[in-house]
């Protein structure tokens, strides 16, 4: 599933090309997502402008100029969203979900083979408290997210770090592979619980989850297998993991031990267990 970076990088890579764009017409040739596509979809969305591209956790939260709704697209597992223009356009594919144009040419497809997406229009006084967003908990980038705030939220819990880093109501975006490269630039073992945190351990473990996130971004996220850019390039974070999907491979912090897998709530965790403590 696309995390943060990857849910960021194309959220950018989208407000590049439709940013103030106006659709012209909406196929929709499959509404059977993860919650199915309402039926005057298309007819709501025509002829709207597109007024701003945000993000909340992994959604992608898109606004248009004098409309009442906001569009809440999840990639899912496997989604994709391609921008094409009118010399790039080949017939749509089985997967091929969504389709909308606009009036400068411009066409965005979403493919989505697992159809664990979702493609929802919400009226934008129902956003706080729609029920896929108003659980989720502070965004790593959040003014307000600091190391107290940290401990605070995390003083009672009787987990392990990865457990309560994964936790969406806690810190929203954060997914497997990011804790896991965060917990190894901090220093701190996925299996510590969460509640014995130092106040300099929670300075080093906040600074480090907002640094692996912001090079994450900036390499467009990471490429294991399904995810693309709207130009369809891939992303290259995956080049500078230090610990994810490095078993047995030299751990590049310490120099002495080797990286090691196990498995925390039926996901893998990879760390190193020499200078993780």
């Amino acid at each position: 599933m696309p995390e943060l970076p990857e849910v960021e990088s194309i959220r950018v890579n989208l407000e590049k090309h439709i940013l103030n764009q106006t659709i012209e017409n909406v196929v929709v040739s499959n509404r059977k997502l993860r919650w199915p596509i309402q039926d005057n979809f298309e007819v709501l969305l025509k002829n709207h402008t597109v007024k701003a591209l945000e993000r909340r956790a992994k959604y992608i939260l898109l606004s248009f100029k004098q409309s009442n709704f906001i569009l809440v697209w999840h990639l899912g597992m496997s989604g994709r969203v391609q921008i094409l223009t009118p010399k790039e356009l080949v017939p749509r594919k089985v997967h091929d979900h969504v389709e909308i144009k606009f009036y400068s040419g411009l066409i965005l497809r979403f493919h989505d083979p697992r159809r664990f997406g979702a493609m929802l229009l919400v009226p934008s006084q129902d956003l706080p408290s729609f029920s896929l967003l108003n659980s989720l908990g502070i965004e790593p980038f959040d003014d307000n997210f600091s190391s107290s705030l940290l401990l605070k939220l995390i003083k009672h819990k009787s987990l392990t770090l990865k457990t309560v880093l994964l936790n969406q109501k806690i810190i929203a975006g954060l997914g497997n592979i990011y804790v896991c490269e965060a917990l190894h630039q901090a220093k701190l073992s996925p299996l510590r619980l969460a509640k014995t945190l130092s106040v300099l351990e929670a300075e080093a473990l906040v600074r480090s989850i907002q640094e692996v996130l912001k090079k994450a971004i900036a390499a467009g996220g990471s490429t294991l297998r399904d995810h693309r850019q709207p130009n369809g390039s891939k992303g290259s974070f995956q080049e500078n993991f230090k610990v994810y999907g490095r078993e047995g491979e030299p751990c590049f912090q310490c120099n002495q031990s080797s990286i090691e897998r196990i498995v925390q709530s039926n996901r893998s965790t990879f760390y190193c267990k020499e200078c993780q403590k």
